[in-house]
């Protein structure tokens, strides 16, 4: 009795495996109703399931729609867009059996991919006084900052830090110490000094004027007093 209940068992699974294998359909087929359909090609979609008469039906895929594999789809996928808003702009455009491909804009990394494509990316960090550029940003990676070492300079646009200018070397005094940001200021030592010499003479000068115009008006003042009497 178990014998028989052991192959009758047996007997239902390999008709379900039978049933099963019957059913599936091949890799160029798709299902629909229990019925094995030939797929379209890359470019179309369905347009009509085959039946007993016919085969499947297929239409291209038009407007800004596309289908880059065999299908089984009643509608073709809708083509991204590469929105200037994500720092995104297109490398290659959609057609009706390829979607488009973005890239990042000039100045901007990808930072969200898709297979080849860029679904997002974002600008170019930009490196601040005081700091140079140690690695250029790329469509792929960031710039990358670092800041100047003492007694050197960058305003944040070097690829490099630059040395402080030594005053002293140049035979010139530092009229201004250099920082991390900024470069020493110079000035000749004969110019500063004519400087200084040119601003006393013209105060001395000045003073001189405004004395000789007090004398003559006190002068003025003096003889219109003595004619009076």
């Amino acid at each position: 009795m178990r014998l028989c209940n052991t192959y009758a068992i047996y007997s239902v699974i390999l008709k379900l495996i039978s049933l099963i294998c019957c059913k599936a359909c091949n890799p160029a087929e798709y299902e629909t109703d229990g019925e094995c359909c030939p797929m379209c090609p890359p470019g179309q979609r369905v347009s009509k399931h085959c039946d007993n008469n016919s085969g499947t039906q297929c239409k291209v895929c038009v407007g800004s729609t596309y289908t880059d594999f065999p299908n089984g789809l009643m509608a073709c996928l809708t083509c991204t867009v590469c929105d200037e808003g994500n720092g995104l702009r297109v490398k290659r455009k959609c057609i009706y059996n390829s979607n488009a491909h973005c890239e990042p804009l000039p100045g901007y990394y990808c930072t969200e991919t898709h297979g080849e494509s860029c679904r997002k990316a974002h600008e170019h960090s930009t490196c601040l006084p005081g700091q140079y550029i140690y690695q250029k940003g790329t469509a792929l990676t960031d710039t990358v900052c670092k800041d100047c070492a003492e007694e050197t300079y960058s305003n944040g646009s070097f690829i490099h830090c630059e040395p402080h200018t030594n005053c002293e070397s140049l035979g010139q005094i530092t009229i201004t110490p250099g920082t991390q940001s900024t470069d020493a200021v110079c000035s000749h030592k004969s110019f500063h000094l004519g400087l200084i010499i040119g601003i006393l003479l013209s105060l001395l000068l000045l003073i001189v004027i405004l004395s000789v115009l007090l004398w003559k008006k006190r002068k003025n003042s003096t003889c219109c007093i003595n004619h009076f009497f």
